[in-house]
């Protein structure tokens, strides 16, 4: 059976269907000829077994999102215990197979919580609210802030998505759709004239788990000593593994072979042609031109940033609004526009190597599902004294209305 939101499309033509036939007879003053009267007679049955289908889907939905939700959140451990987690000790459980404790405790969630999305975990599981960074008081908070909570914020600290107004959904358990209401058409009619049907069209945005891996190696000897400062350090050095890596896919003009598509790739993005940047007597031509051209496709609106690859930095601290008058770059922004800079946004073949992105990211969408999937592998750096840790993190992205952003590949001259 399709979901809710499927069905509730389905019904919404139905009677858009059945308004238009209605509307004709109305038109031509006349009742329904025979085959109208069943046509109408059939949608309406239609209609009213969608309602009831609504009703039984949205309920099991309700019930499935219940269950995900005391899977993900609620620990089968008390809050006082999840404080003396340790992720050293949990690694070493994991190579040695003697897992126990609130490490075997909360691994034993991890699985519950992957295995609702569908997943199984292969290596050593956290779980999300173990990820969570909670302000908290630590004289009468239950739950104190454990090494493992930095890795969400190196995540962040790193990486450019995160800093642009993204709308970042976390410890999701299933293939999510997001629902995009379209443009409606409005017209002026006579007095009498019937009202033209609006066009209103719902699309969507389905997010769908793409698994990114990021490694470290760690001391044998740094591994016994199971320090909370030494975790915090590796933990944190994943999250920025796992930002760069995400920016790099996220920015580039191109797909990156197994993870999500790239916003400058997603059909419907606005395309502007920049001139050579060697003969442009600025980057912010090109830049003034992009916001021309999401002003054209009436996007000018919303949560509008520029994303761009470091190289412009120095031309563009050196840029004029009007020559010789006020400099354009200030505070991190061009025209009032925030600047964010990844190397992420490169291209890495052929003579157009920097990429520049400009929109409205709040129609960008990141998913995130579960917590992290550690694999522990002993043997690879086993020369260098060194354990190697293997992290996934299953995520998504994709934008809701792709005509909010504008692309552009500059050549760079040094």
């Amino acid at each position: 059976m399709k979901n809710s939101i499927e069905i509730r499309q389905e019904r919404a033509e139905l009677i858009g269907k059945a308004d238009a036939l209605l509307n004709l007879a109305k038109e031509e003053s006349r009742d329904f000829s025979a085959d109208e009267q069943t046509s109408y007679d059939g949608m309406m049955t239609n209609i009213d077994k969608l309602a009831k289908d609504i009703e039984v889907v949205e309920r099991q939905e309700k019930l499935n999102a219940e269950i995900a939700s005391n899977v993900t959140s609620t620990p089968s451990v008390e809050p006082k215990e999840v404080r003396d987690y340790s992720l050293f000790k949990a690694i070493q459980g994991s190579m040695n197979n003697n897992l126990s404790g609130v490490e075997k405790e909360m691994h034993e969630e991890a699985c519950n919580e992957a295995r609702s999305s569908g997943h199984t975990v292969a290596g050593l599981g956290v779980p999300s609210f173990l990820l969570e960074k909670r302000a908290v008081d630590q004289t009468n908070s239950a739950i104190a802030p454990i090494a493992i909570q930095g890795y969400a914020d190196a995540l962040r600290e790193a990486s450019v998505f995160d800093k642009v107004g993204a709308n970042i959904l976390s410890g999701l358990s299933a293939d999510t759709r997001i629902p995009v209401a379209g443009k409606q058409s409005v017209s002026w009619e006579s007095e009498v004239a019937a009202t033209t049907a609006g066009g209103q069209k719902f699309e969507k945005l389905d997010l769908t788990p793409h698994r990114l891996s990021a490694n470290v190696g760690v001391s044998k000897q740094l591994l016994a000593q199971n320090g909370q400062a030494a975790e915090a350090a590796i933990i944190r050095d994943l999250g920025r593994s796992v930002g760069a890596a995400i920016d790099a896919a996220m920015f580039a003009n191109a797909n990156v072979t197994s993870a999500p598509n790239c916003i400058f790739g997603t059909s419907g993005v606005i395309a502007h042609t920049a001139t050579s940047y060697s003969e442009n007597a600025s980057i912010m031509k090109d830049m003034l031109l992009m916001e021309q051209a999401l002003a054209d496709g009436e996007g000018l609106s919303g949560n509008l940033s520029y994303v761009m690859n470091p190289v412009f930095l120095s031309d563009l601290r050196q840029s004029a609004q009007v020559s010789a008058v006020s400099a354009a770059y200030g505070d991190n922004s061009v025209n009032g526009y925030p600047v964010n800079y990844t190397i992420g946004a490169t291209k890495t073949t052929g003579d157009k190597d920097a990429v520049a992105i400009f929109g409205d990211f709040s129609k960008l969408y990141v998913g995130m599902w579960n917590g992290l999937d550690i694999m522990t592998d002993p043997y690879t750096l086993a020369h260098a004294g060194q354990v190697r840790l293997v992290l996934n993190q299953y995520m998504d992205w994709g934008l809701s209305n792709p005509g909010a952003f504008v692309k552009c590949e500059i050549e760079y001259a040094a």
